[in-house]
């Protein structure tokens, strides 16, 4: 290395000097280093696996440390391009007691939170369900707002696919005499008093 290379870059070192010190500038101690038998190698997927230990899903190659998903970017893309399944209410949740006297209690924010919890759905699928927006939502289940327009209670249990015999007359279809047919939430099989 010619002298005025070694000024310039005092880290690199002149073909006759020590390999496990590092040159400083003049009359500094050199510092020791530690050279590392192999040194990193990046021959095969097989060594950046073990490096790393997580794979793509998808094509099996290493994911980047600072990738958190589970797919790597090229495959994310085509991962996000299939559709997912809507999002549906589990019709279990239903029979849950605590659901029932919601409903009773025409306590509508509280409806969605359970119903939400129990189906394992996110706001913004409770949404795309009942057609309400996402904020909205949030402000029924905290309490902040309640749902007191017979358009949208229909709109939200038709949207929640709530069972008949649970929604009363809102949701029920009207018979011949424009009565609602079946069950009421208080449990009686009438319809209107006439």
């Amino acid at each position: 290395m010619p002298a005025d290379a070694r000024h310039r870059f005092p880290l690199a070192l002149a073909g006759h000097e020590d390999p496990g010190r590092i040159p400083t500038h003049p009359g500094a101690k050199p510092v020791e280093t530690v050279i590392r038998e192999g040194g990193p190698s990046h021959s095969s997927e097989a060594d950046a696996t073990e490096r790393h230990g997580r794979q793509c899903r998808w094509c099996r190659r290493p994911l980047s440390r600072y990738n958190d998903e589970p797919y790597c970017s090229a495959c994310s893309r085509h991962v996000r391009a299939t559709p997912s399944p809507p999002p549906q209410v589990v019709p279990e949740v239903w029979k849950r007691v605590d659901v029932r006297e919601a409903l009773r209690a025409r306590d509508f924010g509280r409806v969605c939170l359970l119903v939400r919890i129990g189906s394992s759905l996110r706001q913004s699928d409770m949404a795309e369900l009942t057609g309400l927006s996402q904020a909205f939502l949030s402000m029924l289940e905290s309490g902040v707002r309640r749902l007191t327009n017979i358009d949208k209670i229909v709109q939200l249990l038709a949207g929640l696919d709530t069972p008949a015999e649970l929604t009363g007359p809102m949701l029920q279809p009207p018979t011949a005499e424009g009565r609602p047919c079946g069950p009421s939430l208080t449990g009686r099989n009438e319809g209107w008093p006439a």
